[in-house]
């Protein structure tokens, strides 16, 4: 029988303190808070945690002392628990490992042990009152004009521009939508009596639309929980799939920003209400978690030049952060492996997946299964960074020559091993 437990935590830092990566201009202002939502699922056998935060991201230690934190709070093992970062850009993206290489505080250890108190302390609490999910409820839709490829090739098949999260190149804003996965998907569950506990609902892009306003801000994600929160009882939760290659570029203003956090807000927000008025239901059975993990390749780096970079204060800030980043993930010991995790509940599926994997990669695995429902959250630690495929590499553009430190062999890697964490011959 299957129980579920939920809990939400205010996780918003102090105004002063920066966005991103610790290392940019204070904020001024919160437009509004970011939370922290988890989900506990036990049948008895076997008990997992899944967390959505409304932070850019979580690398190295900061992602590890939380996850085992979370996991001891509920009496799991890190193994089976996976927090994942929606990615907003108006919030703290966390590596303290960069700091040794800049030579600078980012955030004050004192305040994010505090916050992983704080969620342990809820998910604890959370763990002691489960209760017991009557039906699970499953639907998907099309949602029009959010994501859009930021790839845009040239005749002769290289990157000629980048369609970036608000695009004012008008040229690049009529190109195509390209290759996205436009169904926005919801998993929900039910009570005994028929109330609705929860739900989790997963799209592929990356979520911002008005960042850059010295604010912390959860942007259109914050703003469609907090419509459908108001809409539809229970807990609810976003979490932003595989866009490494994704954004909002061909539909944004440039100008309002506001207007855009409200509008796309409030389009997310209609669709999941859709989901949650239209779905297939069914009793809820027994959970599973499994594990995949294969050797991550890494790509062939000058470690020393890229200390140098991080050390010298001559160079542009964001060459030096660069470098740091790809520094803190190469000599972070627990990355010698990707390893990912599969939730199965009776018909439904979700892959939680590390890094900024490119849209072809939960396209991928959907085309394993295409009759079942199969939901991709990414970003569940951004150690990895972006995860292009092998033709990216070929076109060039920001991803493959910026945040990324994996070779071509990354795709076939993952290939095999979803193929085989999802029971399809490879």
């Amino acid at each position: 029988m299957l129980h579920l437990g939920t809990f939400c935590v205010d996780v918003t830092p102090p105004v002063g303190f920066p966005t991103g990566f610790g290392t940019g201009e204070p904020t001024e202002a919160i437009r509004d808070p970011l939370f922290l939502r988890g989900f506990i699922f036990d049948d008895g056998e076997c008990r997992c945690l899944v967390a959505s935060l409304d932070y850019c991201g979580l690398m190295n230690s900061a992602y590890d002392e939380l996850c085992a934190a979370l996991a001891q709070a509920v009496e799991t093992t890190p193994d089976h628990t996976s927090i994942h970062c929606i990615h907003q850009h108006d919030a703290p993206l966390l590596d303290f490992e960069i700091e040794a290489h800049l030579g600078c505080v980012t955030f004050p250890r004192q305040w994010w042990l505090g916050v992983i108190d704080a969620c342990a302390g809820s998910a604890r609490t959370a763990a002691a009152k489960l209760e017991e999910v009557g039906e699970l409820g499953w639907n998907e839709m099309r949602l029009h004009g959010y994501a859009s490829n930021r790839r845009i090739l040239g005749d002769d098949g290289k990157v000629a521009g980048m369609r970036f999260s608000r695009c004012g190149d008008s040229a690049l804003r009529r190109a195509p939508v390209g290759v996205i996965d436009p169904m926005l998907r919801t998993l929900a569950f039910r009570g005994k009596y028929g109330g609705l506990l929860a739900s989790m609902s997963f799209y592929a892009t990356h979520p911002q639309v008005s960042n850059g306003r010295r604010m912390y801000s959860a942007d259109a994600p914050g703003e469609a929980m907090r419509l459908v929160s108001e809409q539809h009882d229970g807990l609810h939760a976003f979490f932003t799939g595989a866009g490494g290659n994704i954004t909002a570029g061909k539909y944004t203003s440039t100008t309002d920003l506001e207007a855009n956090l409200v509008e796309f807000g409030k389009r997310l927000a209609d669709g999941i209400s859709v989901n949650l008025q239209g779905m297939t239901l069914a009793e809820a059975p027994k959970l599973e978690w499994a594990r995949g993990s294969f050797p991550f390749p890494r790509a062939a780096v000058d470690r020393a030049a890229l200390s140098a970079s991080a050390d010298d204060s001559a160079l542009p800030a964001h060459k030096r952060l660069l470098s740091a980043v790809l520094l803190s993930s190469l000599e972070y010991r627990a990355n010698a492996d990707y390893s990912f995790s599969l939730l199965r509940i009776g018909e439904c599926r979700v892959l939680f997946l590390p890094g900024e994997p490119f849209v072809e990669y939960q396209l991928l695995a959907q085309s394993l299964i295409p009759d079942e429902f199969l939901a991709v959250a990414a970003n569940c630690s951004d150690n990895f960074l972006y995860l292009p495929q092998p033709c990216h590499f070929a076109e060039g553009g920001y991803e493959p020559t910026s945040f990324c430190w994996c070779t071509e062999q990354f795709a076939s890697r993952f290939k095999h091993a979803v193929t085989e964490l999802l029971g399809v011959s490879d």
